[in-house]
């Protein structure tokens, strides 16, 4: 079906005016049905068994000093991982506020409690019943091992245990998919509860998701060895950066698939809610009041109303990308953004995941064949620094570029820039009502030092590069 262009300012305010009449509030996800819901039906799920399975002594429960990361890799998330908590966040005031906004809309069909309810159980808990309270636990991530328990502690475990459901998170591209499932959204998980984030859940005070694998492995208390922190057996840090990237693209693409194709299947009555789902898109395109220090230029000020897709999972998609596949997923983007009331093509989604997947075994060993400080270079002038999202992407970027090079090279002096430029990426503190809110926007953004100091920080590595 051709979709009609030139239409996208005329068509934003109409579809404005149909957010203003049918409200803000949650509605319930309906399944897909027909062969489209046939064709996405998932095997029956294999068995959790919690936690315990791995908390003895001989398998992962030692001590964290004097034993390797494996084997004391329960005790790590028992007493350091913040998931742990996922399921305990449920019962504070920040969800009851988000439940109690949602619900507003329709005091007379009151939502269930957040601990309850299944729009959060589906990524704050790993399994129900009476083991909830785990919160994520190990099969979230490592996948259920009701199946493969056994096998891994065989010889020639990785087989065995891949082979049988076991999630392979050495693999950065299966490992930013795996996580994103929550920490971008997917379709409902086993279970059928849902795994996705809407603008009205963010716009009732739901932090906004956001996800980069370098750096969410980073802030993680590690209970892995470090494959690509020394150019261990040829891998590094470029090879995690940018097929993580790659990875949490495809899960992002596999989101919009399933929106698309739950908006194809839903009645004309009941469309709004199922797309557009503004999560899927640049928040600060509307919410322009956010970023308003970005505002003091003509030119940042004619982009006010732009409707582009979520800038934070596109940043650096020319340099990650052969030309063909760069090709491919801009003008995906290109066609989504100036039909975005329409859901996306499932045809040209898939093109954009068969790209990707091209791509993920080259795109390593394409990107450390260029000299760092090309990269650097390339890397600032392939981002709008007046985009926070993508200014974000290019400043983990170049982290990253001074990481690896500090293996053969004294960075010592560009350091104190890079933390300079994460000060200023982060969300401000203010007082409102006697207490202290962190804003889920970059309020106050100034563009302009951002923009001194990265290219500070590119001189820099140009300069060591020498």
């Amino acid at each position: 079906m051709d979709r009609p262009r030139g239409i996208v300012f005329p068509m934003m305010g109409a579809g404005l005016a149909m957010l203003l009449i049918h409200g803000l509030g949650c509605r319930p996800s309906r399944e897909p049905t027909g062969d489209a819901g046939k064709a996405r039906s998932v095997a029956e799920p294999r068995a959790v068994l919690g936690a315990g399975g791995c908390a003895t002594a001989g398998c992962h429960a030692a001590p964290v000093e004097g034993h390797l990361p494996w084997q004391s890799a329960y005790t790590v998330w028992a007493s350091r991982d913040r998931h742990t908590r996922a399921y305990e966040v449920l019962r504070e005031p920040l969800a009851q506020q988000i439940i109690a906004t949602l619900g507003a809309r329709d005091p007379s069909r009151p939502l269930p409690p957040a601990h309850e309810n299944e729009s959060c159980l589906g990524c704050h808990v790993t399994v129900q019943g009476a083991r909830v309270s785990e919160g994520v636990s190990c099969e979230s991530c490592h996948g259920p091992a009701g199946d493969w328990l056994v096998a891994h502690t065989l010889p020639g475990w990785k087989t065995r245990g891949n082979s049988l459901g076991m999630v392979d998170l050495a693999d950065p591209f299966v490992c930013a998919t795996q996580c994103s499932q929550c920490h971008i959204g997917g379709p409902p998980a086993a279970d059928g509860f849902p795994r996705e984030v809407s603008h009205e859940m963010i716009a009732a005070g739901h932090p906004r998701i956001v996800f980069n694998l370098r750096s969410f492995k980073l802030g993680e208390p590690p209970h892995w060895q470090d494959r690509f922190a020394g150019g261990e057996g040829g891998l590094d840090v470029i090879d995690e950066v940018v097929v993580g990237r790659l990875g949490a693209l495809d899960a992002y693409l596999a989101m919009l698939a399933y929106r698309s194709a739950r908006a194809m299947e839903t009645s004309a009555d009941d469309h709004i809610g199922a797309w557009p789902e503004f999560a899927a898109f640049d928040c600060y395109g509307c919410h322009r009041a956010a970023v308003a220090a970005v505002d003091r230029g003509a030119t940042a000020t004619a982009r006010l109303g732009r409707v582009r897709l979520e800038p934070m999972r596109w940043a650096l998609t020319d340099e990650l990308l052969p030309e063909d596949a760069a090709r491919t997923l801009a003008d995906f983007r290109e066609d989504v953004e100036a039909t975005w009331w329409m859901p996306p093509r499932p045809e040209a989604i898939e093109a954009c995941r068969r790209a990707v997947e091209s791509a993920r075994h080259s795109a390593g060993s394409r990107l450390k064949a260029i000299p760092a400080d090309q990269l650097a270079r390339r890397a600032l002038g392939s981002v709008d620094v007046t985009n926070w999202d993508e200014v974000v992407i290019a400043a983990k970027a170049l982290t990253a570029l001074v990481d690896r090079l500090s293996l053969q090279e004294d960075v010592t002096a560009i350091r104190p820039r890079l933390a300079v430029v994460r000060t200023l990426l982060e969300f401000p503190e203010q007082e409102i009502g006697g207490r202290k809110v962190r804003f889920n926007s970059p309020h106050g953004y100034d563009a302009a030092a951002v923009r001194t100091e990265l290219e500070a920080i590119v001189r820099a590595i140009e300069a060591v590069g020498r």
